[in-house]
């Protein structure tokens, strides 16, 4: 059993998130800057909410990524030509803070400041864990976040986009469900969309103009084309990011490790102490599985396994809807928590707060020191 799930995330005020990046204010500019606040509200749910209420095409909005669901989380959004107000909604509030002349894009958030509570654990033991990880850092594996689009699915969405299977995928990615009534419910209602719409009440706004465009022309390929683009790269991107943890998973499983469990039965490796392979490690971005990968002697042995296991030699260089399947790109093998904080701390539960820079999980770091 995952301990992570029991022991954080027991309600919102347990995972408190403060995106850090510095603005480039100016009197005047084409950009509006704002902070938006939530509490167990989704992202791009919100976003879609306040574009409507500001009638603001979507598209003009800016954001340096995603922020978790069941969290209390604040981050900066920029609106090309948005008004200088001050609005709210169930879960959010919307702050002006200043204009400027470029808007906000994934990555520009130097990282984020995290204020946790880890509870019904041995606190002195995770402290302790919380202490050492500080000195020698963890691995800079993709958290559960990165796998939302196809979470619950029986395979990678991305594959089935692949195969062309697009009704298939879309059957996969609109049935998932952690609730096993409401997934039989959902697949015994698919085909009967007006049914079908009206028991997926989780759907956001952007996924049910999916469904209906699939209902209105029974053409599954125009209906993934609905999707917006961010939503389309996200099931590329799932993939790319679990075969990116396998790989890193590969490389600590040669040195001195523990095993714990993750999402779709991966098991992610954590080092217990610094070695010769770990002080490499600690120095190296490891590049994303694509056609440009292999160019990296360091660590085209472990590649080539991972493309041969999932049979992708001959794939590297797919597209599905004029998209590219595997686009290139490296990432930080090991990162360190910074101005590591015990805020509170009892027999069974405690309370810390810590720095990580941008791309990297919270929930990473705290399931190291789980299972350590």
């Amino acid at each position: 059993m995952d301990l992570l799930k029991q022991k954080i995330k027991q309600k919102p005020e347990d995972f408190v998130v403060e995106e850090v990046l510095p603005l480039n204010l100016k009197e005047r500019g084409d950009y509006s800057y704002y902070i938006l606040e939530k509490r167990g509200r989704n992202t791009l749910d919100v976003l879609s909410e306040v574009a409507s209420k500001l009638k603001i095409p979507l598209s003009n909005f800016g954001i340096a990524g995603l922020k978790d669901k069941r969290a209390i989380t604040s981050q900066y959004v920029s609106i090309l030509n948005g008004p200088e107000v001050q609005i709210g909604g169930k879960g959010w509030r919307l702050r002006f803070v200043g204009r400027g002349d470029r808007g906000i894009e994934i990555g520009d958030a130097k990282g984020n400041i995290f204020t946790l509570t880890i509870r019904d654990v041995d606190a002195y033991r995770v402290a302790h864990n919380l202490w050492l990880i500080e000195k020698i850092g963890f691995a800079n594996y993709f958290g559960e976040q990165r796998f939302l689009s196809d979470l619950n699915t029986s395979r990678p969405i991305a594959l089935l986009l692949m195969e062309n299977r697009f009704m298939e995928a879309l059957k996969e990615y609109f049935t998932q469900s952690n609730c096993p009534y409401l997934k039989r419910r959902l697949k015994r209602l698919w085909g009967r969309w007006s049914s079908f719409l009206q028991e997926a009440r989780h759907l956001s706004n952007q996924e049910r103009v999916v469904i209906k465009v699939l209902a209105r022309t029974k053409d599954p390929v125009k209906a993934f084309r609905a999707f917006p683009k961010n939503l389309k790269l996200m099931f590329f991107f799932s993939y790319q990011s679990l075969l990116w943890n396998r790989c890193l998973a590969k490389l600590i499983s040669q040195t001195d490790h523990v095993k714990a469990p993750f999402v779709r039965r991966e098991r992610l490796a954590f080092y217990r102490r610094k070695t010769p392979i770990i002080e490499e490690l600690e120095n190296s971005c490891i590049p994303y599985v694509s056609s440009e990968a292999l160019k990296d002697e360091r660590f085209s042995e472990v590649l080539e396994k991972i493309i041969e296991e999932q049979g992708l030699k001959d794939k590297l260089d797919a597209e599905v809807a004029g998209l590219k399947v595997f686009n290139p790109g490296t990432r930080k093998a090991i990162v360190r928590p910074e101005r590591l904080q015990v805020i509170e701390q009892g027999r069974k539960q405690l309370t810390v707060r810590f720095f990580l820079p941008s791309g990297s999980y919270a929930t990473i770091l705290i399931r190291k020191a789980l299972y350590l």
